[in-house]
C-alpha cells in the first residue's frame, strides 16, 4: 500500500510582523506615558488585535460562494474549508482576550498570585470506566439538545470519542466533570447557541 506525501505547512506571512511589533511597543509605551497600567495597556491592545480578527473572520465568513464553474463536490470542500477557517479565527480572537484579562487579573493582584500553592501538573489518566464515559456522555446530549433542539448525532461514535478525550482529564477533575461541562454550558450558552447556529450542517438548517 502506498502512501501519500507528507503535506508541507503552510509558509508563515511575515509582511507586516516587525511593522506590528514595532507599532505595538510605541502604543503601549504612549499609554503607559499617559498613565495606563501595564494590564490596562494589555488588555486594551489584546482588544484591538481581537477585533481585526473578528474583521477578518466576517470577510472570510461571506466568501461561501465557490469559483464559477466549479463541481458541487468542489463546492462543498469550498464551503467546509470557510467555515473551518471562521471557526478557528473566532477561536483566536476569544482566547486573545482572555488572556489579556487574565493577565491584567494577575497584575492586579500580585500579593494573591504570590500567596497561591506551586500548581501541580494533573494526574494522568491511563483509562476512564465505562460508567464515566457514559456519565458525560448523558450529561452532553441534554447540553446539546437543549442547546439546538436537534437530537439527531452518533451516540456511537460519541461514546468512542470520549473515551479519548476524557483521557485528558486529570484524575482530580473526573468526579466533577460533568458538574464542570453543564457550568461552562450554561454560563455561556448564547455564545454556543450563536456558533451553532452558523456552523452546523447545511441539511439541519431551517
Amino acid at each position: 500500500m502506498s502512501t501519500s506525501p507528507e503535506e508541507p505547512a503552510l509558509p508563515p506571512i511575515t509582511v507586516h510582523a516587525e511593522a506590528a511589533a514595532s507599532a505595538r511597543r510605541r502604543v503601549s509605551d504612549l499609554l503607559e506615558a499617559a498613565g495606563a497600567r501595564p494590564g490596562e495597556v494589555q488588555h486594551l491592545l489584546a482588544v484591538i488585535e481581537a477585533g481585526a480578527v473578528e474583521g477578518a473572520h466576517a470577510e472570510a465568513a461571506e466568501d461561501t460562494r465557490a469559483p464559477v464553474g466549479s463541481s458541487d463536490e468542489f463546492g462543498e470542500g469550498w464551503l467546509g474549508a470557510v467555515q473551518a477557517v471562521a471557526s478557528r479565527l473566532t477561536h483566536i480572537a476569544d482566547r486573545t482576550v482572555r488572556q489579556a484579562r487574565a493577565t491584567a487579573a494577575a497584575r492586579k493582584s500580585p500579593l494573591a498570585v504570590q500567596s497561591q500553592p506551586p500548581r501541580r501538573s494533573p494526574t494522568a489518566v491511563e483509562a476512564v470506566g465505562e460508567e464515566q464515559v457514559h456519565r458525560v456522555l448523558e450529561a452532553a446530549e441534554r447540553i446539546f439538545v437543549s442547546l439546538t433542539g436537534h437530537s439527531g448525532y452518533d451516540r456511537d461514535l460519541s461514546e468512542e470519542i470520549l473515551t479519548i478525550v476524557l483521557k485528558c482529564v486529570g484524575a482530580e477533575q473526573q468526579d466533577g466533570y460533568v458538574r464542570q461541562l453543564e457550568a461552562f454550558a450554561e454560563a455561556n450558552r448564547e455564545r454556543l447557541v450563536q456558533l451553532y447556529a452558523r456552523y452546523r450542517p447545511r441539511d439541519l438548517r431551517r
